[in-house]
């Protein structure tokens, strides 16, 4: 395969790099809330070192980075709001930690899109979180961001 054929391929449809730019914002939404770094640095970092990559021996679809950029950035200055909305959806006190950061890191991100982001349809949304969700965990969790998405969807929409 050529160069440009390998290149054109990892770059992928639009649709494709929406949702590895969703799959890479929960990932460096985790990260700055495990790690307590910065949204800048993260987004840096996943710029410069994790985007494009390998993996496995195969090549991983360019997130488009504006998104990601746009979403990280949102969750990271919008938190408080984000973390009501996702408290009211679920049932759960606003003061609570989360147990699991990561499947938090989803529903922020997934918070976040239902919430700036009308031009774009709410059960795609809901679908491309769904499919990251699958990817790290198992049924019940899967529900549960089903449950806070719709939610969402249907109060913010």
């Amino acid at each position: 395969m050529s160069t440009e054929a390998s290149s054109k391929k990892s770059e992928g449809s639009p649709k494709a790099r929406a949702s590895a730019a969703r799959l890479a914002a929960v990932q460096a939404v985790y990260q700055i809330m495990t790690n307590d770094q910065s949204a800048r640095a993260v987004i840096d970092e996943f710029r410069l070192h994790r985007f494009g990559q390998t993996v496995d021996g195969q090549d991983m679809v360019m997130p488009d980075g504006m998104m990601f950029t746009t979403i990280v950035n949102g969750v990271y200055d919008r938190l408080n709001e984000m973390e009501s909305y996702i408290a009211n959806a679920s049932g759960r006190p606003v003061t609570d930690k989360p147990k699991e950061p990561l499947l938090h890191a989803i529903m922020l991100c997934g918070a976040y899109e239902m919430a700036d982001s009308p031009d774009v349809d709410g059960p795609v949304i809901i679908s491309d979180y769904l499919d990251v969700t699958h990817a790290f965990y198992e049924q019940g969790e899967a529900r549960l961001v089903n449950g806070v998405l719709d939610k969402l969807f249907k109060a913010l929409r």
